[in-house]
């Protein structure tokens, strides 16, 4: 990694939630309302994530991304938070693009990126393994901040990238993890397997192998890997953090006792981050303004549809155990 690439702020293990961009009627951004999700989810423990597929960043001009970094980066820091990490989305159609947004992120206040593959021209190159190869190494050689690959098929145009890829990148020195949106749990376990040995970490350092899904995350953890990304985390922090915690401590003392409680808090989480899926961007935007804060979410931009009143139902039925215990918590 080159020294211009080293993070002030660490990336600790743990929960992150790609953060919602909550828009007005007009499609305007809403600010304030950005500035209460930001402390809110901080407040909980809850790791952050900027301008993801979550966040509508396909959606975002250059200038309203800088605005909602550099918006966060000045709330943790007014809020006591100078240690929280920004992770934010760079990723776009070509590389020069990419390092390009890397390079305003970082001048904005992120520290680290998360990069997708580019799905564009998937039909020309999404099986080429040597395009793709050559497009997140030029990304990792030239991005002023540590890079996350991000495999997400859905969003990619298909592109999967597998775990013999993945390890492959992993020896990069300016890449610091992966995130898994394809629910591959074979395929973290195999990435972590490379990249949490002794070995590994003494001649690389930290790798953040991270599901982006919250439903299997104490499997997750016992198949070695490091946390999740999950956007149910806007609806439900303490609840995700607290099985974070819980897990660890069990995986870590052996107590079968919080095990079971584990098992529990999963059961709760796994139902939610189903119905949060089911509902997609939307219906996250939904629940937050039906169970956080009514216009915390707020509108999605077209062509994204509102929510529905069937998708509505779903997540006054899905989400009921779960916002009752969250609300439960301290």
């Amino acid at each position: 990694m080159s020294p211009s690439a080293v993070p002030k702020r660490a990336f600790p293990n743990g929960v992150y939630t790609p953060l919602v961009t909550p828009f007005l009627a007009n499609e305007e951004l809403d600010i304030p309302a950005w500035e209460r999700s930001v402390l809110r989810l901080a407040k909980a423990g809850m790791g952050l994530v900027l301008l993801g597929t979550n966040g509508e960043a396909s959606h975002l001009s250059d200038s309203e991304r800088s605005t909602l970094i550099s918006t966060a980066r000045r709330v943790l820091d007014q809020n006591s938070f100078e240690t929280v990490p920004l992770l934010v989305g760079t990723g776009t159609g070509s590389a020069h693009q990419s390092i390009k947004l890397a390079q305003q992120a970082k001048e904005a206040g992120a520290d680290y990126s998360i990069l997708i593959a580019p799905g564009y021209f998937a039909f020309a190159m999404g099986k080429d393994r040597k395009a793709l190869r050559e497009f997140f190494v030029e990304v990792l050689d030239h991005s002023p901040i540590p890079v996350m690959i991000y495999n997400f098929p859905a969003a990619a145009s298909g592109i999967d990238l597998d775990s013999d890829f993945l390890e492959e990148l992993s020896e990069h020195p300016n890449c610091f993890g992966t995130k898994l949106t394809c629910a591959g749990i074979g395929k973290g376990h195999r990435i972590a397997l490379h990249t949490q040995t002794p070995a590994y970490l003494a001649r690389h350092g930290p790798f953040q192998v991270l599901p982006g899904f919250a439903d299997y995350l104490l499997p997750a953890l016992v198949s070695r890997q490091t946390g999740c990304i999950t956007g149910t985390g806007n609806v439900i922090p303490k609840t995700i953090v607290k099985l974070y915690a819980t897990a660890t401590a069990a995986l870590k003392t052996g107590d079968p006792k919080l095990m079971q409680e584990a098992l529990k808090l999963q059961d709760i989480v796994s139902t939610a981050d189903w119905c949060i899926i089911k509902a997609g961007i939307a219906g996250t935007k939904l629940a937050m303004d039906l169970y956080v804060e009514k216009g915390l979410g707020g509108a999605p931009r077209k062509p994204l549809p509102a929510a529905d009143a069937a998708c509505q139902a779903m997540l006054e039925k899905g989400l009921q155990t779960a916002v009752a215990f969250e609300k439960s918590l301290p």
